[in-house]
């Protein structure tokens, strides 16, 4: 027999169909307000629920709307005085299996629970969420009774922003931390949905130890669209900034080639990232070795075809193009994109590691755009000169901020080979 929920304010009537629905064998837990039913649909550990038209607080066919648009799946019958044709479509059109209007026969209540359970079958138990004491962890974001939540366990909410939140999470079977990021559903629009949806399939072209990997991703029952990722647990470069100002040479060196690695990988599979920016660039934490740079958040990259350039979006309706600090011309002018652009973004993250200070600084971001469009930056050793940066360092990023793409270094590779063979003088040179 089925777990029932009936949400209807009129508690007398609540106790008949109790009193009933126990005959039959069935468990029924009563609720007098639709906040308090809805909360509990919400929870997943019922089989049915019989919803009244009108509570005191909501009404049914509202509270039964927004449990569908959020992936709700509990069968629901409608159990109303409103009789009408009309009513009877706007409550199948909210979601309800069925519709009984009052006054009903305790008989015809019994044949309609029996026909939705013939139709859709007896609804399975929900799964069972994995770990203990973390309720508060999956009610962030709805998880109780999906599959997700008995396939990895939830620790901990690492982030939350206007569209997605991230948890730490662990693979039972693995035993090793993952973080699952997910679009909040009833938040999702379409652009949102396409760009998670790209970042997922770009990431799973992914494999080098410099670009975070992506295990597994996909939709909830609930419509929350998720992807679970490698867990890179260290500082980011922007945090190390704000702590260090900036790097000694030999250190940012050695992250900034590691950097150019990873994206030229991506490159080489066609994808572009262009966010690149020190809060994208996490050092991972490695026991007894050095931190890995590891590049993240490909959340606005684009996928090249055969070696063709992409299109900027720039201008369009609420699309995001970037980082004001570290953005391409090209990307602000709505031009065609190519690897130059994160190659000249960059050339700005270098800028700022070495000196403590992004290339172009203004107290309004709109003068920033325009100084990537018009103003030469000043040359690093003017801004640091007790640095004693190299001058051949200069002159490198000098040709990543170059305004024309076709006078900047070409290919992350290269930029990757030049900073290379920097490090490699400066390691020629006796102490």
């Amino acid at each position: 027999m089925a777990k029932v929920l009936v949400i209807d304010d009129d508690q007398d009537l609540c106790t008949i169909v109790e009193d009933f629905l126990m005959m039959e064998k069935h468990t029924v837990h009563s609720v007098h307000t639709g906040a308090e039913g809805l909360e509990l649909l919400k929870s997943y550990q019922y089989e049915l629920a019989i919803l009244d038209w009108d509570l005191p607080d909501a009404k049914g066919v509202d509270l039964l709307k927004r449990f569908r648009d959020e992936g709700g799946n509990t069968p629901v019958i409608m159990l109303t005085g409103h009789t009408t044709i009309d009513d009877k479509e706007i409550g199948l059109d909210s979601g309800a299996n069925d519709y009984l209007t009052k006054p009903f026969h305790s008989k015809e209540l019994a044949a309609r629970i029996r026909t939705v359970f013939r139709t859709i079958g007896t609804a399975a138990p929900p799964p069972t969420p994995l770990g203990t004491n973390n309720e508060a962890v999956l009610a962030r974001a709805n998880l109780f009774g999906t599959a997700l939540a008995a396939k990895y366990e939830f620790i901990e909410v690492l982030g939350e922003g206007g569209l997605g939140i991230v948890f730490k999470a662990r693979h039972p079977h693995l035993g090793i931390p993952v973080a699952v990021k997910m679009l909040l559903s009833q938040q999702i629009g379409e652009e949102a949905l396409a760009r998670f949806q790209l970042e997922a399939q770009t990431l799973c072209r992914l494999e080098h130890r410099n670009v975070v990997k992506v295990y597994d991703f996909g939709i909830t029952e609930r419509r929350q669209p998720y992807m679970v990722l490698e867990c890179v647990e260290g500082k980011d470069l922007d945090t190390i900034l704000e702590e260090e100002d900036l790097l000694a040479l030999n250190p940012g060196l050695d992250i900034m080639i590691q950097v150019c690695d990873g994206l030229a990988h991506a490159h080489e599979m066609g994808i572009l990232h262009l966010d690149v920016k020190p809060g994208n660039i996490v050092l991972k934490q490695a026991e007894g070795k050095q931190p890995i740079p590891k590049v993240l958040d490909f959340g606005l990259a684009r996928l090249r075809d055969s070696g063709k350039v992409v299109q900027s979006n720039h201008g369009q309706p609420n699309e995001s193009i970037g980082s004001p600090p570290y953005i391409s011309p090209e990307q602000l002018l709505a031009r065609p994109l190519d690897e130059r652009a994160d190659i000249y973004s960059v050339g700005c993250v270098i800028y700022e590691v070495f000196t403590g200070y992004t290339p172009f600084i203004a107290d309004e971001v709109p003068e920033i755009l325009r100084m990537h469009l018009e103003t030469v930056p000043q040359p690093m050793r003017s801004i640091g000169p007790e640095l004693d940066l190299p001058e051949i360092l200069d002159r490198v990023v000098a040709k990543t901020l170059e305004k024309d793409p076709g006078k900047r270094i070409q290919s992350m590779k290269d930029l990757r080979d030049a900073l290379m063979w920097i490090k490699n003088q400066l390691s020629a040179i006796p102490n």
